[in-house]
């Protein structure tokens, strides 16, 4: 195994040769090592180094789909989706935050060659929802380490389930986008944490996604919505300032949602869903 700077060094070679390895190099070998390191504190070794090699690798066909089943294996484990989960203010949230990027990946890696079974996609989306409801480090950018951003990183996974298919056929269904959506609904209504890194305009895409391939109706979607308000005691306590961070939160999601709705109006339902909007916006 490589040390923190013999993997750094290595990387940054890497990098500098537009991401190609050379025949013969050991690619499981610096994937252990970048799995490794995938949560350290150095920002640089993180995300500009690992994250992008892995990103570059699977843009550039270096990974097999051998060796991102184990990544993904890998990522999805208590000692990496999981780990140090329910703390806050810690730097496990790199491992956590980092892990759900590489999730993500994954299925880049599957719309390019599938090698997800449907079994595989709703056991992964079971995985990163439980993951979800114990989530409690909401950083965006953390001063010195750079961004931690587990929301907005598992956002992005959202959508990747909720968009992954296999022979033509969406893995979730109906029934998985619903619960995907309200996994979406306790992740704005959280009342620890006003979100300040755009986490409402990855979370939007959900909801775009549900309405454009799962088909869920104008009436249906138009009734999630109004589900936001404040009469909802699961996540409205009447306490200060606890219920005010929800309404922010809950507000700037809206408002990014009714101007993603507008740029893509031309979609069936999303007029109507955007005049409702802007009544609730109002009366909000």
């Amino acid at each position: 195994m490589r040390t923190f700077d013999e993997l750094k060094q290595l990387l940054i070679q890497i990098k500098g040769n537009d991401y190609n390895v050379t025949d013969g190099t050991n690619v499981d070998g610096i994937i252990a090592d970048m799995l490794k390191f995938i949560g350290h504190t150095d920002w640089e070794l993180r995300d500009k180094l690992i994250y992008s090699t892995f990103n570059s690798w699977v843009d550039n066909g270096t990974l097999s789909t051998t060796q991102m089943k184990h990544i993904l294996t890998t990522c999805l484990s208590e000692q990496y989706l999981f780990y140090g989960i329910g703390e806050k203010d810690t730097d496990s949230v790199f491992t956590r935050a980092f892990s759900s990027l590489a999730i993500a990946l994954a299925f880049c890696l599957h719309d390019e060659k599938p090698f997800l079974t449907t079994d595989d996609v709703l056991s992964i989306q079971e995985t990163v929802l439980r993951y979800v409801s114990q989530e409690k480090d909401y950083r965006g950018y953390v001063d010195g380490k750079g961004w931690a951003h587990a929301v907005a990183h598992i956002a992005d996974v959202l959508v990747n389930i909720s968009c992954c298919s296999v022979d033509n056929d969406y893995c979730i269904g109906y029934e998985g986008m619903s619960k995907i959506l309200q996994t979406v609904k306790t992740l704005i209504c959280n009342n620890e944490y006003v979100y300040t890194a755009e986490e409402d305009e990855r979370l939007v895409t959900t909801f775009l996604i549900a309405a454009d391939l799962h088909k869920f109706t104008a009436k249906e979607l138009i009734g999630w919505i109004d589900s936001f308000n404040m009469t909802d005691t699961e996540y409205w306590k009447g306490t200060i300032p606890n219920d005010y961070y929800i309404y922010i939160n809950r507000k700037n999601f809206m408002r990014s949602l009714y101007f993603k709705l507008q740029s893509q109006i031309s979609t069936e339902g999303f007029d109507e869903i955007c005049r409702h909007m802007c009544s609730f916006l109002i009366e909000s």
